[in-house]
């Protein structure tokens, strides 16, 4: 079964207690069925998962988009500055 790993940036680092979160992926066959699995694994993150970009290597990818070969979804919480 293939696995999905989640890698977590700032503030879904420090609310998840971990950089990286695995879980396996079932029948998820895009990037938004993969969130869906990791919210319903961690319902605390859900709500700043929404809110986050997600990255594939050096690219950003769309929730449509398939499931990384790799398995590895980078997700970037928005950023506040000037």
């Amino acid at each position: 079964m293939t696995t999905i790993v989640f890698e977590l940036y700032a503030s879904l680092e420090r609310l998840a207690g971990t950089r990286e979160y695995r879980l396996e992926a079932g029948d998820a066959a895009t990037v938004g069925d993969a969130l869906d699995r990791l919210n319903a694994a961690r319902p605390e993150l859900a709500e700043l998962v929404a809110r986050c970009a997600c990255a594939s290597g050096d690219a950003i990818v769309r929730r449509t988009d398939p499931l990384p070969g790799d398995g590895r979804i980078a997700l970037l919480p928005p950023v506040a500055g000037g």
